[in-house]
């Protein structure tokens, strides 16, 4: 908000010697402040004893006099207030004028004042550059020509399953057949040609068990069963427990967790992923609530008093893309969890302790760092972008305040698109990453261009950003 002291015009003979003063005072200390509110002003004044009542207008500064609105505003003890709200940002040049009970008039005083953007927080129009249905576009068919180079002949591991599903996601939001349609014949090219099912993947841990969501995925829309039968296959494997599984995988199982439980934080999107999936397409409650059991019991054990987790139980650093996924899986969790499961508000509430306390991480630029309480290490981009997913959603969806965590997911997005070449390939991306209680470990990660595990969560992003409330 800028504020310029107002000034008094004085009135002037055509001779140029100086009127009498008016009969009525003009107001004194006129101030405007932007509220909380985008595109909004609070004008406050103190009133001289004769005035009766206060003009006040105000428009946008460039404009003809003639654009001016005007407000008459009764004067009621010695202080007045005029809360103006306008259509277009900018700086508005606000004047009031008192007016005696007899109609005589003061000199006019007039500030300039600027409410805040609406654009600020808003996680909707974007510079042209940044639109999210332009980047979306783009971000896709990048990842189609990746999937159409023999070099990438295996296709089925997990980065590229949460990179179909963020093609697919936001194909369907921006209602593109024309792209749902080429990634769902390169989805058949690949996995239901004579030969193909020696590509999928055994279904015995997190990473690979996520395989099925894609094709539950394609079965929402084109209802074949086809998908159905393959995507339902691995969702179902997850808990049901292997002839030859471990003492501790039949400890797990035998207290209604997933026998593939790892205690990684990785595990909470892929298990939380494929069994959402189940739960959409079958509206069977057992899929949806024991995810969320699962994910209630990793809260339990490994999320620090500040919302954050550690890579492992065992290695007490806060790496980024991990804590992505656990953001991640929450969001995607919360987002299609019925509200009388018992284990919803635990779940949200661990959520909103992780954003809060993200926020105080964020840089000036919007990213997020490699390890995220680390200042001294380098920006990364995909645990950046599955931050800005998970705040999108909860802005989206209500759980987050819009004016808070809009703004910071606008900013993140921003910067995201900074770090995208040419190629449509985003850079800074950590490689793949085990855990180890080694900090200059986690330093020295190779820093990928175009690398899937920063591609998928930035077309999450665009699907978030081209969907309302509704349709996430």
């Amino acid at each position: 908000m800028t504020v310029i002291v107002g000034w008094i015009f004085s009135a002037c003979k055509k001779d140029g010697s100086s009127r009498e003063d008016p009969i009525i005072s003009p107001v004194s200390n006129l101030k405007a402040e932007a509220t909380d509110n985008p595109n909004e002003l609070s004008v406050s004044w103190n009133n001289p004893s004769q005035a009766v009542s206060i003009d006040i207008s105000y428009l946008l500064e460039g404009q003809s006099d003639v654009n001016a609105i005007s407000k008459n505003v009764p004067v009621s003890g010695q202080t007045g207030r005029y809360l103006i709200q306008v259509t277009d940002y900018g700086k508005y040049i606000i004047a009031a004028v008192s007016i005696a009970d007899n109609g005589k008039r003061s000199n006019k005083v007039s500030i300039i004042a600027t409410p805040k953007n609406n654009d600020d927080y808003g996680l909707e129009n974007f510079p042209e550059a940044a639109d999210p249905k332009t980047v979306g576009t783009k971000l896709a068919q990048r990842y189609i020509q990746t999937i159409s180079d023999p070099a990438h002949s295996v296709r089925s591991n997990y980065p590229y399953v949460c990179t179909w599903l963020g093609a697919l996601w936001f194909a369907q939001a921006v209602k593109n057949e024309s792209l749902y349609n080429t990634l769902r014949t390169k989805y058949d090219n690949i996995f239901f040609s004579a030969g193909s099912s020696s590509l999928y993947p055994s279904p015995d841990h997190v990473d690979k068990n996520i395989f099925g969501a894609v094709p539950l995925e394609l079965y929402k829309k084109v209802k074949d069963n086809k998908y159905l039968n393959l995507g339902l296959a691995y969702a179902d494997k997850q808990w049901d427990l292997p002839a030859n599984a471990t003492q501790v995988q039949k400890e797990w199982h035998y207290q209604g967790y997933s026998w593939q439980t790892r205690i990684w934080i990785d595990d909470m999107f892929m298990i939380t992923a494929v069994q959402a999936q189940a739960y959409q397409v079958t509206g069977n409650r057992i899929y949806i609530d024991r995810a969320a059991k699962e994910m209630a019991m990793y809260l339990d054990k490994i999320q620090r008093p500040n919302g954050l987790f550690y890579h492992t139980p065992t290695v007490p650093y806060y790496w980024g893309r991990g804590n992505g996924w656990m953001a991640v899986g929450m969001a995607e969790l919360l987002r299609l969890l019925p509200e009388d499961n018992m284990h919803r508000k635990k779940i949200e509430d661990a959520y909103k302790l992780m954003m809060s306390t993200l926020l105080q991480y964020q840089t000036d630029d919007g990213m997020w760092r490699q390890l995220i309480d680390k200042s001294e290490l380098w920006k990364e981009t995909s645990g950046t972008a599955m931050f800005t997913y998970a705040m999108i959603v909860g802005v989206r969806k209500g759980w987050l305040d819009k004016k808070t965590y809009g703004a910071a997911a606008r900013k993140a997005w921003l910067s995201l698109l900074t770090y995208i070449n040419s190629d449509n390939n985003i850079k800074d991306v950590c490689e793949g990453t085990n855990a180890q209680n080694n900090y200059q470990y986690y330093v020295d990660r190779k820093r990928n261009t175009g690398d899937l595990h920063g591609q998928a969560p930035m077309l999450w992003c665009a699907y978030a950003l081209c969907s309302d409330s509704d349709n996430l």
